[in-house]
């Protein structure tokens, strides 16, 4: 069994100091961090279901609206590196409630918005958020998890992602109202509501990290130890910024993806604003069997050569499913909801959305490249900041689409998967690492 720095004083630490948890204890931890997740995924994807709405309210133009996008995407970078040293001060657990009712605050929040800059206030604030609760539920899974098990149960935890994303478009689907271009307020409101009866789980059942509370004699014998800037030193350095590079071409075409894809169908297919969730609840379908496949992958070859797979279907997936949207049948310009209409396209949905498996892969790897002062700092600035480097992304869309089209624009999102794919082996294989308290 391999360690990351660890040494038998520290492994000791954490078995006689604090004592690990029960089998119980571990499951409804992961419990409460897949519900956090879960809902975190719905306040942060629900936004795209509204984008043509917003844009009509405030009578803005879609480049507009996609700058709100861009100012979330900013805020979970910022939240997902400094909540992240947050949680490696204050704890785990302490770190999850704060972004959970900020989340679910900031979504209320939107629903009265008076202006578009009231609206970019708000979703900042859900963005903060949002990257601060990857950061400290990342580490929390990791460290409570056997290293034979992490990547699987890390996979559970993805796939409230994909809940969360397919609970958003049941939402969009249920509360959307095509003749109602105010409707979009509803959404917002029921969408917030979720995150404070997670709140109060947490705060009753969640367990804290018995390897964080281990570490904080280290923390306090050690005062360089878990700096904000700390990441950026030269032993830690060519990790956090390959790590970054990573997770920026995977957030790149990610989030092209899950942004403009309501509003491609509705312009390609000319579907209404309550139909094309349907669309992206077979995304979500798919994806919730691809993170749990990529966990069974992760384990059984690696961390590296299971993102290679996964991103390789990616570089394949985007452009087959976004060319082959254009070649469905259109009765009066219009794609008829017909059985057949909807398993066609929703099949090649659910394929595109399997392959978003390799987010099951960014917890467990970065957390076990960094040692435990700087855990989550690190693993939350190297996943959130991607999301921010997703940003040139969602802003380039609006600008070629009038030289390219909307169907190649999207495609070009493959680019970026296929350089991932390549990435992914500058970085050290941690398959079996061991995480203790003592670093």
């Amino acid at each position: 069994m391999k360690t990351l720095t660890a040494s038998s004083t520290a492994q000791a630490s954490v078995v006689d100091g604090v004592g690990q948890l029960t089998a119980n204890q571990r499951y409804v931890t992961l419990g409460g961090s897949w519900a956090a997740w879960l809902f975190d995924a719905l306040d942060a994807t629900v936004f795209g279901f509204v984008l043509l709405a917003v844009a009509k309210t405030f009578a803005v133009g879609l480049g507009d609206v996609v700058s709100t996008v861009a100012w979330f995407l900013l805020a979970t970078g910022i939240g997902g590196f400094f909540l992240g040293n947050i949680s490696d001060k204050i704890g785990r657990k302490k770190t999850m409630m704060l972004s959970v009712f900020v989340y679910g605050t900031g979504t209320l929040l939107c629903a009265f918005a008076d202006s578009l800059w009231q609206l970019n206030v708000f979703r900042f604030c859900v963005g903060i958020a949002v990257g601060g609760l990857w950061s400290a539920a990342a580490a929390l899974v990791s460290e409570i998890w056997p290293a034979a098990g992490r990547a699987k149960a890390f996979a559970v935890m993805q796939t409230g992602w994909s809940g969360g994303g397919l609970l958003a478009a049941i939402f969009a689907w249920s509360f959307l109202d095509g003749g109602n271009p105010e409707s979009w307020r509803n959404l917002f409101i029921y969408a917030s509501i979720p995150a404070y009866f997670t709140l109060v789980f947490i705060w009753l059942f969640v367990k804290e990290s018995p390897v964080w509370l281990a570490n904080r004699e280290f923390m306090r014998r050690n005062a360089d130890k878990g700096r904000l800037m700390e990441i950026f030193r030269p032993q830690y350095l060519k990790v956090t910024l390959l790590g970054l590079s990573i997770s920026v071409l995977g957030m790149y075409g990610y989030w092209i993806i899950t942004t403009f894809m309501p509003a491609y169908l509705q312009s390609i297919l000319n579907v209404r604003i309550d139909q094309a969730p349907v669309f992206v609840i077979w995304i979500g379908i798919g994806a919730t069997i691809g993170y749990l496949a990529y966990g069974y992958l992760a384990e059984s070859i690696g961390r590296r050569l299971s993102f290679a797979v996964f991103f390789g279907g990616m570089a394949i997936m985007v452009p087959v499913f976004a060319y082959s949207a254009t070649l469905m049948p259109l009765t009066d310009g219009k794609l008829l909801f017909t059985t057949q209409n909807v398993i066609a396209l929703g099949s090649l949905a659910a394929l595109l959305g399997f392959f978003t498996g390799y987010f099951s892969g960014f917890g467990a790897w970065y957390s076990e490249l960094f040692p435990t002062s700087i855990r989550s700092t690190a693993s939350g600035f190297c996943f959130n900041f991607g999301r921010v480097g997703a940003i040139a992304g969602i802003k380039l869309v609006p600008v070629l689409i009038p030289f390219i089209g909307f169907t190649a624009t999207i495609s070009l999102a493959s680019v970026s998967y296929v350089i991932a794919a390549v990435m992914v082996f500058t970085l050290q294989e941690t398959k079996g690492v061991q995480l203790t308290s003592g670093n």
